[in-house]
């Protein structure tokens, strides 16, 4: 492969580019699974939970002897979701992470969830006891990061 074309092929990531409330909110409901940051008694913890959204409240439903039923309502927990975006300017790729921060609860104490209409998209099986924990959905912030070729990639390389 001769260098021109080489670098013709060559993929950089662009300047990091905010996303509006509009655009995190949307791109938490088309997902269903992030890493939940929290402490327990063990130390800090960030375990991938599934969730669904359900009006201004995030809900993760965990088996009761998961640490996060215990160790993450009444305290400030990080939901992060991230991955790749379709489609990316250019022909590369994009990824965005959204991450959630507030003080979780357990979803009967919070003030609204209406739990048993939200679609979950796991099951846990019969028997099992659940705890659906709640994030409020009022500090959420987003990034979106492109790699893609820029126009004069081809010529910085000759």
């Amino acid at each position: 492969m001769s260098p021109s074309s080489a670098a013709a092929t060559s993929h950089r990531p662009d300047a990091p580019r905010p996303l509006t409330t509009g655009e995190c909110r949307r791109w938490l409901q088309e997902h269903h699974e992030g890493r939940l940051g929290y402490l327990s008694g063990r130390g800090p913890r960030s375990v991938v939970v599934s969730y669904a959204v359900a009006g201004d409240e995030i809900l993760m439903r965990v088996p009761d002897y998961n640490d996060i039923a215990q160790y993450a309502p009444g305290t400030q927990v990080t939901l992060a979701v991230d991955g790749e975006f379709d489609p990316a300017p250019l022909g590369g790729s994009a990824i965005e992470e959204v991450s959630v921060t507030g003080t979780a609860a357990h979803a009967d104490q919070a003030p609204q969830p209406p739990v048993d209409t939200v679609r979950f998209h796991e099951s846990w099986p019969t028997g099992i006891k659940i705890s659906v924990v709640s994030l409020p959905l009022t500090r959420m912030s987003g990034v979106q990061r492109c790699f893609g070729l820029r126009p004069g990639d081809q010529n910085q390389e000759n």
